[in-house]
């Protein structure tokens, strides 16, 4: 992936091969992942709601990405380790309030600056859980490997965004495809962009 250009097709290409080699693995975990992080969700009542939904989204998050991670790494991790993940736990939550709050002001000023800052951002999670950087590097590493590919990576989002409604459109059920494949690719294409030739 060197210059400006992601090739999305590979990456999506990549995440639905996985999931057919793996089909009932992957949309079994994403059902957990979903059915875990919707509790607390939808509640008229006090605001611990809220934040028991943001702790359990984000422990599973952190699951959900390192056993993708892994496997792109050529290490299929049982289905266990989706609950056992609390290394970058703290770490990954105060960066996703951070990100949180950084993509807010973005919109809230202008539109452009919010996807701008999204977009730069994009891999921080993924850097913290990978290569167990604190916050702060893990943004300016993010920065680095989106530079000069946000128009790119803007494209891959959006094709990415379509995967999913049309996976939402088929009665539901291709959520629990469509949501793997993508989240595949976004890791197909942080680890493309993070080896030595795309730099």
């Amino acid at each position: 992936m060197d210059g400006l250009n992601i090739d999305t097709g590979k990456a999506i290409g990549y995440g639905w091969a996985s999931v057919k080699k793996d089909f009932w693995y992957f949309v079994g975990i994403t059902l957990v992942v979903i059915v875990i992080s919707s509790l607390g969700q939808d509640r008229d009542g006090p605001s611990q709601w809220s934040l028991l939904s943001f702790l359990l989204s984000g422990w599973m998050a952190c699951g959900y990405w390192t056993l993708f991670l892994s496997y792109h790494s050529g290490k299929k991790l049982p289905f266990s380790a989706l609950f056992t993940q609390f290394t970058h736990y703290i770490r990954f939550l105060v960066a996703s309030l951070l990100l949180g709050v950084i993509f807010a002001v973005g919109f809230a000023l202008l539109i452009i600056p919010g996807f701008y800052f999204a977009l730069r951002y994009q891999f921080t999670l993924l850097l913290i859980l990978d290569k167990n950087l604190g916050i702060t590097d893990a943004m300016k590493q993010s920065a680095l490997l989106t530079k000069r590919k946000i128009l790119s990576l803007l494209g891959f989002d959006i094709v990415s965004l379509g995967v999913v409604i049309l996976g939402a459109m088929a009665l539901g059920v291709g959520i629990l495809v469509a949501v793997p494949v993508v989240w595949l690719a976004n890791v197909f294409v942080y680890r493309s962009l993070s080896a030595p030739a795309a730099k």
